[in-house]
């Protein structure tokens, strides 16, 4: 479930391109199923609210997303700036991910405010015919309300390879630990990554965005389009 946030302040996202995106529907089965999307992330089952089917009729990329020990909801992909993907829930959280990564949030109790890279990060490194990432180490600085500009040091370790499930869907993945360190080691996490043994995507993440917060998992239900 994505909960809704208590603070009015809080929900702060503009959905100003939202109906330009809906605009661009010409059937009504898609207008609903689109809504339905939506108002399924306010559920609060562990199982996803769409089927296989009406995720694949859907002619939007879908992430499904489950925040701490709350229900399955589904996020649908609003815009594309550059490697930025921006996905929006029924409630008004905005995600905002980079090659897998969450970049930035907005309507969260705590939210993630923004993400600057220096190199390589996971994905960047990844070559899925030949992988050699175990070890592999980047840096990014985060800003949080708790601190502007904040340097995460990152370590990966190959842990194996997994079969994996998405809506009745098995993927071949490698799965990766991320070991992250904030600031002068202020606080820790180990965020996980599953990555795709066939394409340089993320299928399936566990990832820690601010201190004090549960974590976020996401996977990928209908991928954006190459």
């Amino acid at each position: 479930m994505l909960n809704r946030p208590h603070d009015p302040a809080r929900r702060r996202l503009m959905l100003g391109a939202l109906p330009l995106m809906l605009a661009g529907c010409t059937q009504d089965s898609t207008l609903g199923m689109l809504h339905d999307s939506f108002t399924a992330t306010l559920g609060g089952s562990d199982a996803y609210a769409r089927t296989r089917q009406q995720v694949d009729d859907l002619a939007f990329a879908q992430l499904g997303v489950r925040i701490g020990r709350g229900g399955r909801g589904i996020m649908v992909l609003n815009e594309v700036r550059g490697d930025d993907l921006y996905w929006i829930s029924a409630n008004r959280i905005l995600l905002v991910t980079r090659k897998g990564r969450i970049v930035r949030s907005v309507g969260l109790p705590s939210d993630l405010l923004g993400t600057r890279l220096f190199g390589q990060d996971l994905l960047d490194a990844y070559d899925y015919e030949h992988p050699q990432i175990d070890g592999l180490e980047t840096s990014r600085s985060v800003d949080t309300a708790a601190a502007h500009g904040e340097t995460v040091r990152a370590r990966f370790r190959v842990e194996g390879s997994e079969t994996i499930s998405i809506l009745d869907r098995q993927f071949e993945t490698l799965r990766v630990r991320e070991e992250a360190r904030y600031g002068a080691d202020r606080w820790k996490a180990t965020n996980l990554h599953w990555l795709s043994k066939r394409s340089a995507l993320i299928w399936q993440s566990k990832q820690f965005i601010t201190d004090g917060s549960p974590a976020i998992e996401i996977q990928v239900l209908k991928r954006p389009p190459a």
